[in-house]
């Protein structure tokens, strides 16, 4: 027989034997059709005749994506365990395959001679060795691309063989692989097929266990994908220099790799760098901070770091080292952990990154609030309101107010401020005066009219000139920050603020800057000192 001019009724007849023989043999786990794409199709190939550029082919032992233009598979994928590996041997020959539809070109294993190329299997023969129908239909040639010698015999085929062994321990092998990198060079004399610059292959390695092998697919799941130069002289290099992330394959082909997985699931697989040193977080700083702020986190393992995440939501980020990264506060982000992906898993912080509400670049805060301004006892005459910018540029307050409420109340008072706040500055909102006091208030940026409580109430400065509806406010989109004092019934963190005086106000720690979202910690009773 000639194999390169298999004709149409063996195929046929191979079908027919393949059936009868099925019909004999107890089911094996993965030799089904439904088995050999369970990570996904990650190039949405489709089984329509027209489509010669990523045609689906579905056999019980493979699934294929063939490309027409190339000659070749875009990809193969197929499952793996013990049980599809005997001892039925080698086909003895290739084939064309003569399944393909009406105008694709249908390879023939002469294409190949004299090419100086290898025949080179994606799913491997000995990983069909189970009878020797299942064997013969890898053996097609939509099965096939040109491979180096020193490749398809050398690194190609020991991490096959290692593959095999991972099966043949107890594990379940979801593969997948194929070429890349064209540069519009065939084999020749053909050239019927195009040269691949590098092959490709992930290996997900699932332990035995009940259920489908997607099923107990998780995040501490084995994955092992390398890209391999299609060259000489790599005979003898172990597979292990060639290993990357899945990543880096998706960037290297346009495929999207492990789309049957949960997002979460996916996006740490994609990342793992097998043999990688898993990352620590140490720890981070600052504690708290609003969506823009800049954050360091310390630890180790960082070098392949593909993602960082504030509570669940994804930041942008710059790796500084395997021990530092640099990363910014994302749109969205809610206080919580903080989780770094990287080659070797995922870090998780043991502490939460606080975010705090804001707007503009989010760094202005209450630094001080007096209530007792013009009563029996006190120095200055009228009460008032004190915010500072503890961020790096200038923060436009012509949006702004702030927001005045009793202990319990939910009925709200304003005054709305203009102007801008610098850096490291502060602002100085005066607001109702009393009959008593001495001293005038040092010049405001902005006048007001509330009388507020000396001992007990809620202040909100918000980026909106709306006012306020309700009693606890704390969390709105609206709030940049929030302080409640005394007996308040509102207030951020754990506690409010102590109770004041007519000689005592509120005073944030850190001339105004400390800021951990908890009233209690970060404001103390002290002499009152208004700043602008």
């Amino acid at each position: 027989m000639n194999p390169s001019s298999h004709p149409r009724k063996l195929f046929a007849g191979a079908l027919s034997a393949c059936a009868l023989l099925f019909s004999l043999l107890p089911a094996d786990a993965t030799i089904s059709t439904a088995l050999q794409m369970q990570l996904g199709n990650p190039s949405n190939a489709t089984a329509d005749a027209n489509n010669h550029s990523h045609y689906l082919i579905q056999r019980t032992v493979e699934a294929i994506d063939f490309s027409d233009s190339l000659g070749e598979p875009n990809w193969a994928s197929w499952d793996l365990t013990g049980s599809d590996i005997g001892s039925s041997g080698r086909s003895s020959s290739f084939f064309t395959d003569t399944t393909l539809p009406a105008g694709f070109y249908e390879v023939k294993t002469g294409d190949y001679t004299g090419s100086g190329f290898d025949r080179g299997h994606m799913c491997p023969s000995f990983d069909r060795t189970d009878n020797t129908t299942d064997n013969d239909l890898v053996f097609y040639m939509s099965n096939i691309i040109p491979q180096t010698a020193d490749n398809n015999q050398g690194v190609w085929q020991n991490f096959e063989s290692y593959c095999q062994t991972l099966a043949q321990s107890g594990n379940e092998m979801l593969l997948i692989c194929g070429p890349s990198s064209f540069n519009g060079s065939r084999i020749q004399p053909s050239a019927k097929v195009s040269i691949p610059g590098f092959t490709w292959k992930i290996a997900v390695v699932v332990p035995a266990g009940s259920g489908s092998a997607l099923s107990r697919i998780t995040t501490a799941t084995r994955v092992i994908a390398l890209e391999i130069p299609n060259i000489s002289g790599i005979r003898t290099t172990p597979w292990s220099n060639y290993v990357t992330s899945v990543n880096q394959l998706q960037t290297d082909t346009g495929f999207t790799f492990f789309t049957a997985l949960p997002a979460s699931v996916a996006t740490v697989l994609r990342a793992k760098v097998d043999g990688a040193v898993a990352p620590t977080i140490t720890s981070f700083s600052p504690g708290s901070g609003t969506v823009g702020a800049s954050v360091t986190i310390n630890g180790t393992g960082f070098s392949s770091a593909s993602a960082v995440a504030f509570h669940g939501t994804s930041a942008s980020f710059t790796v500084n080292s395997s021990t530092k990264i640099t990363a910014t506060v994302p749109g969205g982000a809610t206080s919580g952990t903080i989780t770094v992906t990287a080659g070797g898993g995922v870090a998780t912080s043991s502490s939460s990154f606080t975010v705090t509400t804001g707007g503009g670049s989010g760094t202005v805060v209450i630094s001080q609030v007096y209530g007792g301004g013009g009563n029996s006892g006190s120095t200055y005459k009228n009460d008032f309101i004190e915010l500072y910018n503890a961020g790096s540029t200038t923060v436009d307050l012509s949006t702004y107010a702030v927001q005045y409420a009793s202990a319990t109340g939910s009925s709200w008072q304003e005054t709305t401020l203009s102007g801008s706040i610098l850096p490291g500055h502060y602002y100085l909102i005066q607001e109702a005066a009393g009959t008593g006091g001495t001293t005038s208030l040092p010049t405001p940026e902005a006048t007001g009219t509330i009388s507020m409580s000396a001992t007990s109430a809620k202040v909100a400065l918000t980026k909106t000139q709306t006012l306020l509806t309700v009693d606890n406010p704390v969390g709105s989109s609206a709030v940049v920050d929030f302080v409640g004092y005394g007996t308040a019934d509102a207030f951020e963190g754990s506690g409010a603020a102590p109770t004041l005086s007519a000689t005592t106000s509120a005073v944030r720690a850190g001339g105004g800057a400390t800021d951990t979202n908890n009233n209690a910690a970060d404001f103390t009773a002290g002499a009152v000192d208004p700043r602008n």
